[in-house]
């Protein structure tokens, strides 16, 4: 009974594939015609490369001839799987790497580890092709004023050249939109109103109107003693500009720019509460004096990139009901109170100071920075609070929620009261306190591998009738520890610890190493810059991602550890097909493997064909474009079934070429066994589950990375039929040349560029990647309707919409993607 399903199923998706194929136009087209304006040099990269180099300086007591070990995320974050790329440096000799970056990644984190196993972590920006960093430059706590690190991308605001309306007195003056029917007279979007430099304007503005959006630019200076209400309307303030006003509070809003943004060095103050709402954007980059609450409701953000000051005494910043906040900048409050399902993210650069912290009601915090809370830090009712770097307060009051602290981090208070919560503590985490209050259903929790420290210098009550549990690897020290059962008693705690891994103290015994968040709070005892190093390749055991192979002490990836790229073909070149890119869809990770001298001698292939809706036959390779067949050992892990298209050699790369080709497989289904008919994954509603594969290849003698960089890993795929299998033809991405077993007299013909083969006359490409997973369009809608930015990033050049395949609102028609 179960075979005849799946026979009925596969007839079904045969009988579909046929219909399909039928109405597709997955063949030739005589005149297809020119269908864009792309840019004749557009070299369809959806990536960018980056030369980085990083220089690493001499510390005391650790010579020079050690290595340290750098390693690049693209994430904060570190352990998410975002790392790219780790190796070797030592002072005179720096850490080169050329990356291979999505165009839309904007920041890189480059930690160093020292062989005594402290680590340092800079944040740098990609603003040229060539970056060098020095370690130098690291430091612990971060200054105020560094908007352009932010992880997080803020709003823009667009700045005329010509503006509509220049505003030079004291005149009534009412910000409105245009009528309808009215529009600029030099192309602005919506109707801008400058108070320009050197204009002091002291009388009020009228920025509530119903008509269309409009913005008031100030370079100048603006005094007003009334409450500005933004209705239909913005205020920016830009460099060298000022504003003061008596209130400002946001009310209809419907245009899609942020209603209140200060570029750097601008100031805007109120003298009374400021109120965001209803979903409005607001932007710092300058300084943002309020002498009242800054209160951000109703699914409002604000990103802070500069300087946010609240001096009035019980007065600060106010998030709530599902509004978040972006802090990579100064914070300097007297209450800062995050409730009602807000969130809260302060950046690697975010310095957030109050007196008075609350947090409560579903509400998440992720601390990548400082938190200061000179009063105390209080959360409640299910809050969350992800702490990554340092939080410090006189007193921290839990109660009902979690706080997770990660390794490295440091959560420090003097006083300390918990109820009914948990305090997650990852390997290398420490919590250090001076009196612990009072405890009720407090659960301390560790499962990591490595310890993690919970540290008393005073007194901590009986725990014996606290209804709380200790577990995992978590070092309680109690320095005030006492025998028996009186005040600070060890009988008092030690019916907690019984799992065999917790361990109660009066003296640290276990090491916390330094960082750059810890203050060494936990290192008792400073590691020896004497390594283990079980192969002699120079690299420390703990730092060595293979202690037992000289060949391996690094590796680095594309697209990162843990995420996948995609490359998507028509198979129709060289005339134009329907563009819906799934004649092969395929996901890859490249794994490379290096020696402690940065060499690679090992490379990795991750593969996994999710589908593929072409009318013709299959086959897949990629060549090592600086490689030759004679550097590669041996290949692992090749579907190669029969000798054509592809035939191999002994070592697994294809025969009767001189450059290192390595075939994939010969026929897409040699992998996917299940009889789908003839369309793989394209059509709604019918998916079949894929296998996935690895390829490794070992170099006869370790190559530079720069050598099998993605710039030269040439991935293509060759179309045939059952009736004619062929090696002949081979589709490529633009910028990337054929190989020597290409029929020639294919490259020839009118409609084809003449500088990239691989583009038609017209622009248009056959095949491209993309730095993740690729949520292709369904069968015969082409990538152009699926993706609603796609053709605006092709037309700019690859300026415009750098991340058009994202899932963004506004990108994607999703009726036209895939949908198993």
């Amino acid at each position: 009974m179960i075979k005849q399903i799946k026979r009925s199923k596969y007839l079904i998706v045969a009988l579909l594939s046929l219909i399909m194929i039928s109405s597709c136009v997955k063949f030739p087209q005589p005149n297809p015609g020119v269908i864009s304006d792309i840019p004749e040099n557009f070299d369809w990269k959806t990536v960018q490369n980056v030369n980085l180099n990083v220089q690493v300086n001499s510390v005391s007591g650790i010579n020079d001839s050690y290595i340290r070990v750098i390693k690049v995320y693209s994430s904060p974050m570190l352990k998410d799987g975002s790392l790219l790329s780790s190796g070797a440096a030592r002072p005179g000799t720096p850490f080169s790497v050329n990356l291979t970056l999505p165009s839309s990644l904007q920041s890189l984190y480059i930690q160093e580890i020292l062989p005594d196993g402290s680590r340092t972590l800079i944040k740098t920006d990609i603003t040229s092709k060539n970056i060098s960093v020095n370690t130098a430059a690291s430091v612990t706590k971060s200054n105020s004023n560094i908007a352009h690190n932010a992880a997080f991308t803020s709003p823009t605001v667009p700045v005329p050249a010509n503006f509509d309306v220049v505003v030079s007195n004291n005149s009534t003056l009412n910000v409105v939109g245009f009528l309808a029917g009215e529009s600029s007279a030099h192309g602005n979007l919506y109707k801008s109103y400058l108070i320009p430099a050197g204009v002091t304007r002291t009388a009020n503005v009228n920025m509530g109107n119903y008509i269309g959006h409009a913005i008031l630019y100030v370079e100048g200076t603006l005094k007003m003693t009334g409450n500005m209400s933004l209705n239909k309307a913005s205020i920016v303030v830009l460099d060298g500009g000022s504003v003061e006003v008596g209130g400002l509070t946001c009310g209809v809003f419907e245009a899609d720019v942020p209603v209140f943004y200060t570029e750097p060095n601008g100031s805007f103050y109120s003298s009374k509460i400021v109120n965001f709402s209803d979903g409005s954007d607001m932007v710092n980059k300058g300084t943002f004096t309020v002498n009242n609450n800054i209160d951000v409701n109703s699914s409002s953000t604000l990103f802070n990139e500069g300087d946010i000051i609240v001096p009035k005494k019980a007065s600060g910043l106010l998030i709530s009901n599902n509004s978040r906040l972006f802090n990579n900048g100064s914070i300097d409050v007297k209450k800062f109170d995050i409730t009602v399902s807000a969130s809260a993210t302060n950046d690697l650069g975010g310095v957030i100071k109050t007196e008075t912290y609350y947090q409560s009601n579903g509400t998440v915090v992720n601390n990548h920075n400082e938190i200061i809370a000179t009063i105390s830090f209080k959360t409640s009712g299910g809050g969350t609070t992800n702490n990554f770097c340092n939080i410090s307060t006189a007193l921290t009051d839990l109660q009902g929620s979690v706080a997770n602290l990660y390794d490295g981090s440091l959560w420090e208070s003097l006083n300390t009261k918990i109820n009914m919560s948990d305090i997650n503590l990852f390997g290398g985490s420490i919590f250090l306190t001076g009196n612990v209050e009072s405890v009720w259903d407090m659960a301390l929790i560790s499962n990591s591998d490595s310890y993690s420290l919970f540290k008393c210098t005073g007194n901590i009550p009986d725990l014996r009738y606290a209804g709380s549990q200790i577990s995992g690897r978590i070092e309680l020290v109690h320095t005030n520890m006492a025998e028996g059962s009186g005040t600070n008693g060890r009988q008092l705690y030690e019916g907690l610890f019984t799992d065999g891994l917790a361990l109660l103290s009066k003296t640290q015994t276990k090491n916390i190493l330094a960082s750059t968040c810890n203050d060494a709070a936990g290192q008792i005892v400073a590691p020896s810059p004497a390594i283990v190093d079980n192969d002699a390749d120079g690299v420390a055991e703990a730092l060595d991602y293979d202690d037992n192979d000289a060949t391996v002490a690094f590796v680095s990836y594309f697209p990162s550890e843990s995420t996948w790229g995609t490359f998507a073909f028509e198979d129709t070149w060289s005339w134009k097909g329907d563009y819906d890119m799934n004649d092969l869809v395929l996901n890859f990770r490249v794994t490379y493997y290096t020696n402690s001298s940065n060499k690679v001698s090992r490379m990795k292939f991750d593969h996994k064909i999710l589908a593929a809706g072409s009318g013709v036959e299959i086959a897949a390779a990629f060549q090592l474009d600086n490689i030759s067949a004679s550097s590669i050992s041996t290949i692992n892990g090749q579907i190669i079934s029969g000798t054509v298209p592809f035939a191999v050699t002994a070592n697994g790369t294809e025969s009767g070429v001189s450059k290192a080709v390595i075939p994939i497989f010969n026929n897409v289904r040699d992998v996917v066994t299940d009889e789908f008919g003839i369309l793989l994954n394209t059509v709604d509603g019918i998916h079949f589950n894929t296998p996935s594969g690895a390829i490794i290849m070992q170099f006869t003698t370790p190559q530079e990375l720069a050598s099998v960089s993605m710039d030269s890993f040439n991935f293509f795929i060759v179309p045939y039929t059952s009736a004619n299998v062929s090696r002949s033809k081979e589709i490529h991405l633009p910028t990337f040349m054929p190989t020597t077993k290409i029929d020639a007299t294919l490259l020839a013909g009118d409609q084809l560029s003449s500088a990239d083969k691989y583009k038609y006359v017209d622009g248009m490409m056959w095949g491209i990647m993309i730095p993740e997973e690729f949520n292709y369009p369904k069968e015969y809608e082409s990538v152009g309707n699926a993706f609603l930015k796609f053709f605006s990033w092709a037309t700019s050049g690859g300026v415009e919409y750098t991340d058009w395949y994202k899932d963004i609102e506004g990108y994607r028609n999703n009726q036209k993607i895939y949908n198993n």
